[in-house]
C-alpha cells in the first residue's frame, strides 16, 4: 500500500470516528422528560367534555378511547419519532461497523444451520440403513431377544445371568481336567497296550467322556430344581433325564476303563515277576491289585468331582434366563456390527459439527473484540432510547387511567353511553368501562407515526 493511500485510509478513519462520536453526543442530548405529553387534569377536563359531548364514548379492544389514541398516545409516538430522527447520524455512522458488532448474534443462526445440516446428514445415513433388509431383519431379532430377556429378568430380582459356562475359560477349565485324566491313566494304557498310538488315543477319549460327564452333571446338579420340577411337562423332563443318563454312563465308562486297565496292568506287572528271587522275599516288589485299582478309580473320581465343581459354579440356576442372555448377546453383537457404519458416520458428523461450531464462534469473537468501542456506545443510545420509551409509556398509561376517571365522573352528572369496538363489540354499563383493562405496551409508542 503507497503512503498516499495509507495516508487516506487513516484520514477516512478518522473521521468516521469522528462523525460517530458527533451522532453518539447528539443522540444522548435528546431529553428524556415526558412532561410535554404528560396531560395536565385541565386538558384532561376538556378532552372529556369534548369526547363526551354527543353523549356516547367507544372503548376500544386496548381500553382507550379516541381522543386518548389522538392526544395522548400520537404524540408519544411523535416524540420517538423524532428521538430515531436525531440518533439517525450516529446511526449512519455506525452502519459500517455493525455486521461485526452483530457477529456474535449471527454466528447464533449459522450454528443453528450447521445443526440442522448436521441433522439432515445424519438422517439420510439412516434412511440409507433402513434400506438394508439384513438389518432390518438384525434389529427386529435383537429387539425380540430384548423383550424376552426384560421379561425373564424381574423374576429372578433384575440381577445378571450367571453366563460363565459361555465363557471359552469355562471350556479351557474342562480341558484342564482332560489333561488330568492324561496324567492319571496314560501310563496305565501304555503298560496294558504296549503301544503309545493307542494309549494316547483311549486317554483322550477318555478324557472327553470326563469332562462331558462332569460337565453333564454339575450342570443338572445347579439346575435340579428348574429341570426336575413339578410344573414342567413330562417331556421336558425326559430330554434332561436323557442328558443325566449319557453323563452317567460315560463316567461308568471312564471308570471302567481305568479300573480295567489298571486290573490288567498289575497282573502283567505281577506275571513278570520271576518265581523266584536269588535276593530273597524281602527284595520281592509287592503289588496289591485290589489297591491298585481303588486308587485309579479314587484319581479319576477326583477328577470327576473337579470337573462337577467347575460346572456347577458356571451356570445359572434358571437354563431359560441364561439362554435368554445368550440370545439377547448374539443378537445384540449381530445389531452392532450392522449398526457399526451409522455410528462411525454420526460419529463424523457430530465431529464436523464441533468444528464447525468453533470455528464459527472463533472468528465471531475475533470480529467483535475489534468493536468495543463501538458495542458501548451502541448500548448507551440504546438504554437510552430504552429510558425515553419507558418514560413516555408511563405517561401515557398515567394519563389513560386519570383520563377515564374524570369520564366516569362525568358519566355521573350527564347521561353518557359506552360501547366497546372490536371483536367483542357491544354496548357495556359504565362499570365495564371503568374496570376494562388497559394496555399500552412499548411497541405502541415505538410504532412508526
Amino acid at each position: 500500500m503507497s503512503l498516499a493511500a495509507r495516508f487516506t485510509r487513516q484520514s477516512d478513519s478518522r473521521r468516521a470516528r469522528a462523525d460517530l462520536q458527533a451522532g453518539f453526543a447528539e443522540a444522548m442530548a435528546f431529553p428524556t422528560d415526558t412532561e410535554a405529553v404528560r396531560p395536565t387534569d385541565g386538558m384532561l377536563q376538556r378532552l372529556a367534555a369534548q369526547e363526551t359531548a354527543g353523549g356516547h364514548v367507544a372503548l376500544d379492544a386496548d381500553g382507550l378511547t379516541p381522543a386518548l389514541r389522538a392526544h395522548l398516545l400520537a404524540p408519544a409516538r411523535t416524540i420517538m419519532a423524532r428521538f430515531r430522527e436525531t440518533r439517525r447520524a450516529f446511526d449512519v455512522a455506525l452502519e459500517p461497523r455493525m455486521p461485526d458488532l452483530r457477529a456474535l448474534e449471527a454466528v447464533e443462526a449459522e450454528i443453528v444451520a450447521a445443526r440442522e445440516r448436521a441433522a439432515r446428514d445424519e438422517q439420510d445415513a439412516a434412511q440409507r440403513l433402513e434400506a438394508d433388509h439384513r438389518f432390518v431383519r438384525a434389529r427386529e431379532e435383537f429387539q425380540t431377544a430384548e423383550d424376552r430377556l426384560l421379561a425373564i429378568r424381574p423374576r429372578h430380582g433384575n440381577r445378571e445371568a450367571n453366563m460363565a459356562a459361555y465363557n471359552p475359560l469355562y471350556w479351557l477349565a474342562l480341558l484342564c481336567i482332560g489333561a488330568a485324566e492324561w496324567l492319571i491313566n496314560y501310563d496305565v494304557f501304555y503298560l496294558f497296550a504296549g503301544i503309545a498310538a493307542v494309549a494316547a488315543g483311549a486317554t483322550i477319549v477318555m478324557g472327553v467322556l470326563l469332562a462331558f460327564a462332569a460337565h453333564g452333571h454339575g450342570t443338572l446338579l445347579k439346575q435340579w430344581s428348574w429341570r426336575f420340577g413339578p410344573e414342567r411337562e413330562r417331556i421336558e423332563r425326559w430330554n434332561d433325564l436323557r442328558l443325566l443318563a449319557l453323563s452317567t454312563f460315560s463316567l461308568l465308562v471312564v471308570l471302567a476303563a481305568a479300573a480295567g486297565s489298571r486290573y490288567a496292568a498289575v497282573m502283567h506287572q505281577l506275571s513278570g515277576q520271576p518265581a523266584m528271587n536269588l535276593l530273597g522275599a524281602e527284595a520281592q516288589v509287592a503289588v496289591d491289585p485290589m489297591r491298585d485299582v481303588l486308587l485309579s478309580l479314587l484319581w479319576n473320581v477326583m477328577a470327576w468331582a473337579v470337573g462337577v465343581f467347575i460346572a456347577y459354579l458356571a451356570h445359572d440356576p434358571d437354563p431359560d434366563f441364561m439362554n435368554a442372555t445368550a440370545q439377547w448377546q448374539r443378537q445384540r453383537r449381530r445389531y452392532d456390527r450392522l449398526r457399526r457404519p451409522l455410528t462411525r458416520k454420526a460419529a463424523q458428523i457430530h465431529a464436523q459439527l464441533a468444528r464447525e461450531i468453533e470455528q464459527l464462534e472463533t472468528a465471531a469473537r475475533t470480529r467483535a473484540a475489534e468493536v468495543t468501542t463501538e458495542r458501548g456506545l451502541l448500548s448507551q443510545v440504546e438504554t437510552h432510547q430504552r429510558a425515553l420509551r419507558d418514560a413516555l409509556l408511563a405517561a401515557v398509561q398515567d394519563g389513560a387511567s386519570r383520563y377515564r376517571a374524570v369520564v366516569v365522573e362525568l358519566a355521573t352528572t350527564q347521561p353518557l353511553t359506552f360501547e366497546r369496538t372490536g371483536p367483542d363489540a357491544g354496548p357495556i354499563p359504565l362499570a365495564a368501562f371503568r374496570d376494562a383493562p388497559l394496555r399500552v405496551t412499548p411497541a405502541m409508542i415505538a410504532e412508526e407515526v
